[in-house]
């Protein structure tokens, strides 16, 4: 029987140079210093969330992105190569300034599961995609300016949560601005992860494998990345 493993997930693989290869962990670097790596995890997902309930996956991403300093910029139920998985991508602030990008596919099965993840970082354009952005807002009258500063209509939850705080999305991390700012860390990120979801073969022993479910109380499976 095929051992399943980091390997039984395949993607196009053009331009980006291998920089780990194992059966827990297999990752790639492209041009721009971009890593993109297929993580198995050899146990029971504990994911709290059912992945056929696209508000509670959203719910537990959010909370759990807030608790650690992220900002929750995509969370959807999909489908790739047949199987049922998750997308999520979440801005993190970096240091000394800037913001990196961690866009991944989360799939999840009942005695094991992978994570795709793409991480990229802003460089030497840290900020102007955002500067841009704001700027057309403004002129234009979508996002106007409170008399103690604050920007109105510029920040929100991406799915309407009024409660939402912390790290939030804002109107320049919309997909529509990606093909203008093609070389921003964003936009590299949703398309290493669109590369990946168009092409991903998976293993006919891992699409057989039964299937994840839900199951409320245990630790997040997805905090082990």
């Amino acid at each position: 029987m095929m051992l399943i493993s980091a390997e039984s997930l395949r993607f196009d693989l053009r331009g980006l140079r291998m920089t780990n290869t194992g059966s827990a962990l297999r990752e790639w670097t492209s041009a721009a210093g971009d890593t993109l790596g297929v993580h198995f995890v050899d146990g029971p997902p504990d994911l709290a969330a059912d992945l056929s309930d696209p508000a509670g996956l959203r719910r537990f991403y959010r909370e759990r992105a807030a608790a650690d300093g992220y900002g929750l910029i995509e969370c959807d139920s999909v489908r790739v190569a047949g199987c049922a998985a998750a997308r999520v991508v979440l801005k993190l602030p970096q240091q000394p300034s800037g913001l990196s990008y961690l866009a991944s596919l989360v799939l999840p099965f009942r005695d094991f599961g992978f994570l795709v993840k793409a991480h990229c970082v802003e460089r030497t354009t840290a900020g102007v995609r955002e500067a841009q952005v704001l700027q057309h807002a403004m002129a234009s009258g979508q996002v106007t300016q409170s008399e103690h500063g604050d920007l109105l209509g510029w920040a929100r939850d991406p799915y309407g949560d009024a409660s939402s705080s912390g790290l939030l999305w804002n109107l320049s991390d919309a997909r529509a601005h990606d093909a203008r700012f093609p070389d921003h860390a964003l936009s590299r990120a949703r398309s290493l992860l669109d590369r990946v979801e168009a092409t991903l073969r998976i293993d006919d022993n891992v699409r057989a494998a039964p299937a994840f479910v839900y199951r409320s109380g245990k630790r997040p499976w997805w905090r082990r990345w």
